[in-house]
């Protein structure tokens, strides 16, 4: 009998039993909370350009500074008001929405493929190889992830694609660490020593044995630099190093409205909002994920 394949059977049966797992995150209120914003603005950044009234770039010389429908002054034309150059703050935040929710998931599908092979690899490097390259993972993460960036844009230039460059050199390191410490904690345990005394390759083992096993962390991962990627790529455009005006990126949008945030503060309050709830949900799904998948992680 294949004690090695039975073995690795049962560890994939364990680890894809989604029925609790599922049970255990729907009765988390905070993430199925966060589920929901989150769709919500996923919905709102793919079909947001046909149900925004306007172009995002449309500017009314004759109502700058409109407030929104809940203030004094503010009507139905313009249900979020307008900002210093007269453009509607609903079809910008509509825009913004899928410029900067689809960027980072760009960021972080590139991010995580590039982090998950270098760690991958990394696992069956010799000890002092594998040693040298976690070092250089660890200084890497030492420094805050939004400064890390600022001092990439700053060598290569400004711009929202090199924002993009910026962020996905800052995420790397992330996956690469997971994946690198999940597979060494896979390799230790009792069916892995069964398969290799089985015969099995370094590269059956990964692919038939332990990835199932470490695809709940790089899960969890994947939300918390999900909310990274978007605090960063905001954070860079408000500094004037990610996207350019006139684009209606969020914190571009904050930037050209803080000189305005006393008289007109909804300018700044509103993309500010959204950034804020969208990585709260972030948050709170990942959060959930990892009450739901951690006894799985800890086996």
């Amino acid at each position: 009998m294949n004690y090695a394949r039975i073995n690795g059977l049962s560890h994939r049966l364990k680890l894809f039993q989604t029925k609790p797992s599922w049970q255990m995150f729907s009765h988390n209120h905070g993430a199925m909370f966060g589920a929901f914003i989150l769709c919500l603005f996923i919905l709102f950044a793919i079909i947001g350009p046909w149900l925004a009234p306007y172009d995002p770039a449309q500017q009314f010389s004759n109502k700058t500074f409109q407030p929104p429908i809940w203030n004094l002054g503010g009507n139905f034309s313009h249900f979020f008001g307008t900002d210093d150059l007269g453009r509607d703050l609903l079809s910008r935040l509509l825009h913004g929405a899928r410029l900067s929710l689809f960027l980072s998931l760009f960021v972080l599908f590139v991010a995580a493929s590039i982090g998950v092979i270098i760690g991958a690899i990394a696992a069956f490097l010799p000890p002092i190889f594998r040693s040298g390259l976690m070092r250089i993972m660890d200084l890497i993460l030492s420094l805050p992830s939004l400064l890390l960036a600022i001092i990439v844009v700053a060598i290569i230039g400004p711009g929202i694609n090199n924002a993009v460059y910026a962020v996905i050199l800052v995420l790397i390191p992330q996956f690469v660490k997971i994946t690198q410490n999940s597979i060494s904690q896979e390799l230790l345990k009792d069916y892995s020593m069964a398969a290799k005394l089985d015969g099995a390759s370094h590269t059956r083992l990964l692919f038939k044995h332990i990835r199932p096993n470490i695809i709940p962390a790089i899960i969890v991962q994947l939300t918390f630099s999900f909310s990274t990627a978007l605090l960063d790529i905001a954070a860079l455009g408000f500094l004037g190093l990610g996207a350019q005006p006139p684009l209606a990126e969020w914190g571009t949008m904050l930037a050209q409205s803080r000189a305005y945030i006393q008289y007109a503060p909804w300018t700044m309050a509103l993309p500010g909002l959204a950034i804020f709830l969208t990585i709260l949900s972030v948050n709170l799904v990942g959060d959930g994920l990892r009450d739901a998948l951690d006894p799985q992680i800890n086996q």
